[in-house]
């Protein structure tokens, strides 16, 4: 099992470079989205890093989790004139991916659940569901029992309905990647994380939808 998740890792490591060469061009109208860039380019990276390990979770033909050590998180936001409230459940992986005395590389599955609802009187669609998977990665700063971190993730998301608001996404089938900051200890982690909702080019048009949120989450 450990070669073939090793050869499936070396088969997903070039689509995801390529990914990175090629998604940057599907978004030039949103060039000047600095988190939306950082938050795809970052999820990329990250899964490139966890690839080019040799078969880590999550590019591992194995869940590798721990289910022990679940997290349930809320996150409650806004897109301009679209309020937004994501529910998920997550499970950590296994293995580190690097850990020293002041600095930890971590991560988890997540299933989410998006609910957005608009505020416009002439709103095509005026609410509607998200369905979702995300390997969610922590960079974290040990200090004591508290611990700064970053956190990187994207995957594959499912709408409900084509249209967001007045905006036609094309497909249903979208990518949503994460881009966040906060602090965390053993059982509770909460600050900010952006989402951004796009098909990375799939079909046109594709317009791209950017959550602001407050994060909260709770391990047990």
């Amino acid at each position: 099992m450990n070669s073939l998740n090793a050869r499936f890792s070396w088969l997903l490591a070039p689509v995801i470079v390529l990914s990175l060469v090629a998604l940057p061009k599907t978004s030039r109208a949103e060039a000047n989205n600095d988190p939306m860039t950082f938050a795809i380019l970052g999820a990329l990276g990250s899964l490139a890093m966890a690839c080019y390990q040799g078969g880590k979770a999550p590019c591992s033909l194995t869940p590798d989790i721990n289910t022990d050590k679940l997290t349930f998180s809320i996150d409650q936001g806004s897109d301009e004139t679209i309020g937004h409230t994501r529910l998920a459940i997550g499970a950590d992986w296994l293995e580190r991916f690097y850990d020293s005395k002041n600095f930890e590389i971590t991560g988890r599955w997540e299933v989410n659940l998006n609910h957005w609802y608009s505020s416009k009187n002439d709103a095509i669609n005026e609410s509607g569901y998200i369905l979702g998977i995300t390997p969610v990665f922590h960079y974290s700063y040990k200090m004591n029992a508290y611990k700064p971190f970053i956190e990187l993730g994207g995957g594959p998301q499912l709408l409900d309905n084509v249209t967001i608001e007045n905006e036609f996404k094309s497909t249903q089938f979208q990518f949503g990647s994460i881009f966040g900051l906060g602090i965390k200890n053993e059982q509770f982690e909460m600050g900010y994380r952006y989402l951004h909702i796009s098909n990375a080019g799939i079909a046109m048009p594709n317009p791209g939808t950017d959550f602001h949120n407050i994060h909260l989450g709770y391990r047990f």
